[in-house]
């Protein structure tokens, strides 16, 4: 019966290769979606822990436990250690993917100002910077105020990488402020402390300001710093 729907098929009978390899294609007539299908699962797995590590520095747990994202992710701590060999990787690709994703808002093209005179232009492109930096650092805040990353940065290479990323936002800072800001210095320093995630920090943490109100102060402060 099985040889006959092999013939029927064209698939090759001859010897037990032959119907060995026509018996997998049957039953696998795409290997490649099978591994497809194993590589998004895993992906799949790892997102769900990373997700729910997340979730859990939101809710106030500074360094989660492997257990406890392992339950809200509905996995096993086994399962857990497969995709991650301790938590120091789970932390650590936490951060990476902040940084990651921080650096694409952040690097968005500036859009085209609809403002012809270059004082209002330059203003609403500063309003643009604000909110992006506010977009940013509220979705990184947990992260940031958590003892993660501090261990993170704790290494020379990412510090280095810090680094770089502090000078990227200040070059985004200057290609906005006009050139009469940008050459005092003192003002220059000022407005990119008032748009720095310490400053996000102490508002929203230390002030207890809503997300509303901090963006007003931020808005305010570099409108009146650069005036």
């Amino acid at each position: 019966m099985l040889e006959k729907e092999i013939a029927d098929r064209g698939l090759p009978t001859k010897n037990n290769f032959g119907l060995n390899l026509a018996v997998n294609l049957m039953e696998n007539p795409n290997p490649e979606s099978k591994q497809d299908g194993r590589v998004a699962r895993t992906h799949a797995t790892r997102r769900a822990i990373l997700t729910a590590a997340r979730e859990l520095i939101l809710s106030g747990e500074n360094e989660p436990r492997a257990i406890q994202i392992a339950s809200a992710a509905k996995v096993t701590p086994r399962t857990l250690f497969r995709h991650f060999p301790d938590m120091g990787s789970v932390y650590c690709c936490l951060v990476e993917e902040a940084e990651s994703g921080a650096s694409k808002v952040m690097d968005e093209p500036f859009p085209e100002s609809s403002e012809s005179n270059e004082s209002a232009r330059w203003r609403e492109l500063a309003r643009v910077v604000c909110d992006r930096r506010v977009r940013v650092y509220e979705s990184l805040l947990p992260l940031y105020a958590s003892k993660i990353w501090e261990q993170y940065r704790g290494d020379s290479a990412r510090k280095a990488r810090h680094s770089r990323g502090i000078s990227r936002r200040r070059q985004r800072l200057k290609q906005v402020l006009p050139q009469r800001v940008r050459d005092d210095a003192i003002l220059f320093e000022a407005i990119d402390a008032v748009l720095s995630i310490d400053y996000w920090l102490s508002l929203r943490r230390d002030q207890r300001l809503s997300v509303r109100r901090a963006s007003q102060v931020v808005r305010q402060a570099v409108e009146k710093l650069s005036s």
